[in-house]
Order: C-alpha cells, then sequence, then structure tokens
C-alpha cells in the first residue's frame, strides 16, 4: 500500500505549498544559508558516498589518538620485617580534532580530548610475627580532561546575534522524527569545557592467621575533588523539528520537513522541546570524604567445606559544592508560596544553603550503612574436581562525583 505525500505548508505564513515545491526562489533565512555553506556535498572532504537521486550524504568522522604511557616501580628492604615500595604512573592521552571549512558536521561532533592521568602510591608491609602482618598504602592520583572543538563557526559567525560563552561551538539540531534526513551539528557532550579530578586516600589492612580462621581487619579515607566546567548550552541549542512545514503556524502536531523549517529559520514555539534553550555553563566544585571499615574472616571448617562471612562499614557522606552552589524543592512551600530568604526572588519552593534547615549537601547523610557478605565452597567427592560455591552480599552504591 503506497503511502500518500505528505503536504507541506510554508512555515511563515501557513500555507499549503502547491506540490510541495516553491513556484519561484524563496528567500530564506540568511543564517540557515550562511551555515548551508558549511555543510558536506559531494566532493567534501571526508564523505564517503552521495545519493544523487535524495541528497544523502554519508560521511566518516577521522580519528588521531596518541596515548603515551610511562610507569615505574621501587622497591626496598629495610629489614626482615618491613619492606616499602612506591609506584608512579603517568597517561598522556591525545585526540585532537578536525577541522574541514565544507563539512562542519566532521569538526563539531567529534570534540578533541586532551587527558593527563597520574596516579601514585607509596605502601609498607610489616610482618609482625609468623601469624601476622600489617600492610599500609598511601595513594594519590590526578586527572586533567580539556575538551575543546576545532576551530570552527559559532551563531555569531552565521549572522545570529546572542551571547556566546564560548567561540567557535554551534549546536544544531535538525531532525523530524521518524525520517532520515536527520542531521546536527554539536551536542552537550561535545561542548568545550574541563573536568579536573584529584584524590588523596590511605588504606590499612591487618591480616591475621589464628588456627583455622584467617581475619582480615581493614579500612580507607579518600578525600575526593572534582571540578568541572562545561558548555553544555551555554552558546545556545537550536532545534528544527519539521512543526511548522507539517501544521503551519496555526496549530496542530504533524511534523513536516525539519530541513524547511530550518531554510526559514522556524524554530519551534516557546517551551517546546525544538526550540531554542540555552543556559549557563555547568559548573561543579564537588568535594567529599569516603571512608569506610572492614572485618572478614576465612573459616576452614574441613578439609572439604570453607565458610567466609564479613561485614563494611561504608556510609554516605553526600559531596558539596565548594561555593555552596544547589537548591532543594519542597512541595508544601511550593503551595504555601514560601521563598527563599537567602534568594527571595527565586520561585517558591525552592531553598539555598543558608535556608533554615539546608545543609551543604542539600540532602541527607547515611552513616549507618553496613554491607554483610557471606560464602561457602564445598568438595563434595573430596578429589578437587567438583567445587560448589554459594555467596550473599549486599553492597550499597556511592553517588557520582
Amino acid at each position: 500500500m503506497r503511502k500518500q505525500p505528505l503536504q507541506l505548508y510554508d512555515p511563515l505564513t501557513g500555507a499549503a505549498i502547491p506540490g510541495n515545491k516553491y513556484p519561484t526562489q524563496p528567500t530564506f533565512n540568511a543564517s540557515a544559508l550562511a551555515l548551508y555553506k558549511y555543510l558536506p556535498v559531494a566532493g567534501s572532504h571526508g564523505v564517503a558516498s552521495y545519493d544523487p537521486n535524495c541528497g544523502k550524504v554519508q560521511y566518516a568522522i577521522p580519528g588521531d589518538v596518541y596515548d603515551n604511557q610511562w610507569v615505574t616501580r621501587v622497591d626496598y628492604s629495610i629489614n626482615s620485617k618491613h619492606s616499602l615500595y612506591g609506584r608512579y604512573l603517568f597517561d598522556g592521552y591525545q585526540f585532537p580534532s578536525f577541522f574541514f571549512p565544507n563539512n562542519i558536521l566532521v569538526t563539531s561532533l567529534s570534540p578533541g580530548q586532551f587527558q593527563r592521568v597520574q596516579t601514585a602510591v607509596v605502601g609498607e608491609t610489616w610482618t609482625i610475627n609468623s601469624h601476622m602482618v600489617n600492610s599500609i598504602h598511601a595513594t594519590g592520583s590526578k586527572r586533567v580532561d580539556v575538551r575543546a572543538s576545532a576551530a570552527a563557526i559559532d551563531s555569531n559567525d552565521i549572522g545570529i546575534t546572542q551571547y556566546n560563552q564560548y567561540t567557535g561551538f554551534l549546536q544544531v539540531s535538525n531532525s523530524t522524527s521518524g525520517r532520515n534526513h536527520s542531521w546536527s551539528t554539536g551536542c552537550g557532550t561535545c561542548s568545550p569545557g574541563h573536568f579536573n579530578l584529584d584524590n588523596e586516600g590511605i588504606s590499612d589492612d591487618l591480616n591475621i592467621v589464628k588456627g583455622p580462621h584467617q581475619i582480615d581487619i581493614g579500612g580507607e579515607f579518600i578525600r575526593i575533588h572534582f571540578n568541572e566546567g562545561a558548555g553544555y548550552q551555554a552558546d545556545g541549542a537550536f532545534n528544527f523539528s519539521g512543526i511548522w512545514s507539517g501544521s503551519g503556524p496555526t496549530g496542530g502536531t504533524t511534523l513536516g520537513d525539519s530541513n524547511l523549517d530550518f531554510l526559514w529559520g522556524a524554530l519551534g514555539p516557546a517551551g517546546a522541546t525544538y526550540a531554542f534553550s540555552q543556559s549557563k555553563e555547568q559548573q561543579l566544585a564537588l568535594r567529599g570524604n569516603v571512608p569506610s571499615l572492614y572485618l572478614e574472616d576465612t573459616y576452614h571448617a574441613t578439609p572439604r567445606l570453607t565458610i567466609v562471612g564479613g561485614i563494611r562499614w561504608s556510609p554516605e557522606y553526600m559531596p558539596v559544592d565548594y561555593f555552596n552552589r544547589g537548591s532543594t524543592f519542597d512541595y508544601a512551600s511550593f503551595i504555601a508560596g514560601k521563598t527563599s530568604s537567602v534568594y527571595p526572588n527565586a520561585p517558591a519552593g525552592n531553598f539555598f544553603y543558608g535556608d533554615p534547615g539546608v545543609t551543604k549537601q542539600f540532602t541527607h547523610n547515611t552513616p549507618w550503612q553496613f554491607n554483610p557478605t557471606i560464602g561457602a565452597t564445598f568438595d563434595p567427592f573430596d578429589g578437587g574436581n567438583t567445587i560448589i560455591r554459594r555467596g550473599f552480599g549486599v553492597a550499597y552504591d556511592f553517588a557520582n562525583y
């Protein structure tokens, strides 16, 4: 069964386009035409194939990866009871982006990534006696990740007057649901930004062997620092869906051709997902502590049966922003029209650090989290060829830093 052709409408006037073809050459939006010059056509750099019957263009995004690693370790025996070691790892990763003046899709959808990771650990092992060994470790790591697009264009370069926090970045989405003519430039996770993650930690593990029992006691403490500055929609996001060419400005939900909406510069209605949106740069400066303690016993009940049981204290102390950025929302206060004393102009129901009852975490810590585990292995035939294993445990997840 053949489908009837979809009637398209002029995105500006709402009038039906006879035969879906303008009788005369229209004067399309100047900014759309300026961007059109950067879109790939047959013969462009990076274009893998071109279908002249429908204008479909396929292209490949080039990649050139450099990853250099260096690691070293030093071991030192202090005496018969004490030994010391240190290890350092360096990893330099580079994935540069490429700029083609006649294919901005390649340029904007593959941001450059430049990362440097360094980790270090110093450990000391103390053989207390023939039944007890203690190990302590001090660790630290540092990751710097810079994400950058190639020197491309932004909205100001195609004639749109607006504030851009970054230069050379343009986010346009042109897509009609169920159609194959979509394309886009940029994306939220392609925007320029930097991400820095540092942490320091110390751990201690005591191993005790007493008869059929092997007991492990230990714990660790980690201090985490996470800083982020990401563009996301700091330069705005333009979204075209074909809502105007499918139904016209008078209403309706039928989608037409997003390319036609784009050529006329017809963004969606205010508040719609296919409209223009812009936000401030995403910024985080999180600080947090991750402590834990554990106790485990491996019990060799018989030569054929081994039972393992343990418990870990793993509290959840939520991270805080160094500049106390964040907010909470209370529905009852929203209904009652209560506003913040810190930012009185904020919408009702929104509260900030400094308001009564609002902590730097903006939520509650859960310090009494315990993770129990138990397991067993059994050799039913005492031959070592068949082993039955069973285990059970409960674990808590942590907030994403």
